[in-house]
């Protein structure tokens, strides 16, 4: 589940996980991870994310095998939605698959200014971890596409959940919804991401939250360990040491580094 095959306890850093703002890095720029997506789709909507690896069979093309414009559709959408439901700064528990609903789902969190806590299901239907995350993380609300085939076991009157596909987010079509989104000023300290790590029948555990700030200055990191040479592995396992899991980096990284 969470962690990725590269799972190793996040390396402290100071200023990290929303405790006061990241520190300063050469090179970053203020690329924090949704305004860059936004810029990206301005400039080169029509191009891909990728990542510069070969050989992950199976596996979709760089972020979601989506263009930058189709990315930034998704997130402004499920944004709009977000907004009219929750104040910023809530958590959100992303219950999905790898793809592009996921990618979606992930940064219209951070375009929404919400802490998003990613549940990646190995297949669509793998949802029996839910209803241990839903009380582990207790998320402000829960974002699936699941749903419609397989019924999350959450509490509707405690917690509510919305699917959101590149269709339709909460019953209403994306191409609608992304016209109704308006940014929403988003510090770099505010909270991100939040790692999660279901143990099975044992129960789960949440990561502090990482902010807007640590993304952009691990992103950066990584970059530059691409730039060197640096292979996949070991790109995974940078990322796991600053506390990101694999689904997560895998959505962020292609946006950094093309275009």
């Amino acid at each position: 589940m969470s962690g990725g095959k590269h799972s190793k306890p996040r390396r402290s850093r100071p200023g990290g996980g929303g405790g006061g703002g990241p520190r300063p890095v050469a090179g970053d720029g203020g690329r924090l991870p949704g305004p860059l997506l936004r810029r990206r789709a301005e400039r080169h909507p029509t191009l891909v994310p990728e990542l510069p690896f070969e050989g992950r069979a199976g596996a979709a093309v760089g972020t979601a095998g989506c263009s930058f414009a189709e990315l930034d559709r998704r997130a402004r959408a499920i944004a709009a939605r977000l907004g009219t439901l929750l104040s910023p700064g809530s958590r959100v528990l992303l219950v999905y698959p790898e793809g592009p609903d996921l990618a979606g789902a992930f940064f219209g969190c951070l375009y929404a200014g919400m802490a998003a806590v990613p549940l990646v299901l190995t297949t669509p239907g793998a949802v029996h971890a839910v209803p241990r995350a839903v009380q582990r993380c207790a998320p402000d609300l829960v974002l699936t596409g699941t749903d419609g085939w397989h019924a999350l076991d959450v509490d509707r009157n405690r917690t509510r959940v919305v699917e959101a596909d590149g269709v339709r987010v909460g019953g209403e079509p994306v191409w609608r919804l992304a016209t109704q989104w308006r940014p929403v000023g988003v510090l770099r300290g505010a909270p991100a991401y939040h790692c999660y790590h279901d143990d099975g029948p044992a129960g789960g555990r949440l990561e502090a939250a990482m902010c807007h700030g640590d993304l952009a200055e691990v992103m950066t990191e990584l970059a530059q360990a691409i730039r060197l040479g640096t292979d996949e592995e070991n790109v995974g396992w940078i990322a796991a040491v600053h506390g990101l899991e694999e689904a997560v980096w895998r959505i962020l990284l292609p946006v950094r580094v093309t275009g």
